[in-house]
């Protein structure tokens, strides 16, 4: 039985990615980072999605991890919206460790190409260096990092979550807790933008 452990933050890029690792593991599991002011409609969007999607879920409360902006409002200038310093290097070594400790072969990230432009620590080359460092510290089994988004542009990526039959609707995109989306900030503009692209709408902006 081979087995995936998905990171799974509720929007469409994770949800996309659970649903491929249910298409090629026999067992998924997912784990999720409760960070300072992660939007609770996001949270939300876990719990829908693995309804969906059934998995056991590991939820990591990291309360001290922040948001530049949210760390220092001086820092919102220098880098890109909704950075957190080291993130995923903090997020994957946390998975590693569960992974290991629950037999897991393989993380799973929702990483697109539209990311590796943005984050320096989304890029193929960071994951292969993480990938090859996680291993050097683990004694019991070796563990990929598998990233089936990494190449998709965010058009790229609805198209292929549409196939795989995500419940968009059951996602969350926005970096804001609100009753709908801001349509303001990064991410939603990128979704609004790869919905329009592919000609459908976006169930949560007609509700």
């Amino acid at each position: 039985m081979n087995c995936a452990l998905v990171l799974l933050s509720g929007g469409i890029d994770s949800a996309a990615a659970l649903a491929w690792a249910h298409q090629n593991f026999s067992q998924v599991k997912t784990i999720s980072f409760q960070y300072y002011l992660r939007p609770f409609r996001e949270r939300l969007a876990v719990f829908r999605l693995l309804q969906h999607f059934p998995s056991s879920l590991l939820e990591m409360p990291l309360s001290f991890l922040k948001e530049a902006a949210d760390f220092d409002p001086k820092l919102a200038d220098q880098v890109p919206q909704g950075y957190i310093s080291n993130r995923n290097m903090i997020f994957y070594s946390i998975a590693a460790h569960f992974a290991e400790m629950h037999g897991c072969d393989a993380l799973v990230g929702g990483h697109t190409a539209e990311d590796q432009d943005a984050f320096p620590d989304a890029g193929a080359s960071f994951f292969k260096h993480l990938e090859d460092l996680i291993n050097e510290a683990l004694q019991m089994k070796k563990i990929r990092i598998q990233l089936p988004l990494s190449q998709y542009s965010k058009l790229q990526v609805l198209e292929k979550a549409r196939e795989w039959k995500v419940p968009f609707d059951c996602t969350w995109s926005c970096y804001w807790d609100q009753s709908l989306p801001c349509g303001q900030c990064v991410s939603c503009i990128e979704r609004a933008a790869a919905f329009r692209q592919l000609g459908i709408e976006d169930p949560l902006c007609t509700t």
